[in-house]
């Protein structure tokens, strides 16, 4: 009889890890997004296929935000007045640095997917999985002025077969950059970024960064704040 109790207590110990590998998944997948936590926001600029050359500028709007309504936790976009996609979704690898981004075509209704990594300038490169003539061959995503401003690098197949030349790049600025100088102490409950959106819970209130997190506070606020009281006990006991 101990043998079959032995069993079956394997079989519930199997059962409850399976249970906490995805919590596990989507967590880690989430502490890796959290290093492009500047993407969130909203950016406004310019593309430009020529440097110094107004011809054949275009105008480009994204607005990026958490998401936590699909099965892991993404970082995404919409973008109104881009000249290349609709709508972007990043998600991250929890083991490794790969991130995948997941873009809407402005031309058609597929989907297409670009991957890559982030470099230790904390740049990040995507290529295209299945190139299209139609659409950027690689996008490099880089920070500069304290993450006030986006430069994204877009660009096709050079002349050799391992070669990218220039296509454009976007030069983005985010908007309100000058808010929220003075209340660098409001961090997100959700993601640990710029806290801007204001969010209530038993009287009590919070901060978080996007309408993501904060749909997201709104449907789970005891999981987040008990998640983001047990971050800053650890936080405070590796002081």
């Amino acid at each position: 009889m101990w043998r079959s109790y032995a069993v079956l207590s394997l079989l519930i110990a199997a059962t409850l890890l399976a249970g906490d590998a995805p919590a596990d998944k989507n967590a880690a997948s989430k502490e890796r997004l959290s290093k492009l936590q500047p993407l969130v926001g909203s950016w406004r600029g310019v593309a430009q296929p020529q440097r110094g050359s107004t011809k054949d500028n275009w105008l480009e709007e994204a607005d990026w935000a958490w998401s936590f309504t699909e099965k892991e936790p993404a970082l995404a976009a919409t973008l109104p007045k881009a000249k290349y996609f609709s709508r972007l979704r990043l998600t991250a690898e929890p083991s490794d640095n790969s991130y995948a981004l997941i873009a809407k075509p402005r031309t058609s209704d597929e989907e297409v997917r670009y991957s890559g990594t982030l470099d230790d300038q904390g740049q990040l490169v995507l290529t295209l999985d299945n190139p299209r003539d139609d659409l950027p061959r690689r996008l490099s995503f880089r920070f500069v002025a304290g993450g006030d401003r986006l430069l994204v690098l877009m660009e096709k197949a050079g002349a050799t077969s391992s070669g990218f030349v220039r296509l454009a790049e976007a030069g983005l600025t985010r908007q309100g950059s000058g808010f929220g100088k003075n209340v660098a102490q409001r961090e997100c409950v959700v993601t640990g970024g710029l806290g801007t959106i204001e969010v209530t819970h038993n009287g009590q209130t919070y901060y978080v960064c996007c309408t993501g997190c904060r749909d997201y506070f709104n449907a789970n606020a005891d999981k987040v704040l008990a998640e983001h009281a047990g971050k800053k006990k650890e936080e405070q006991a590796a002081k």
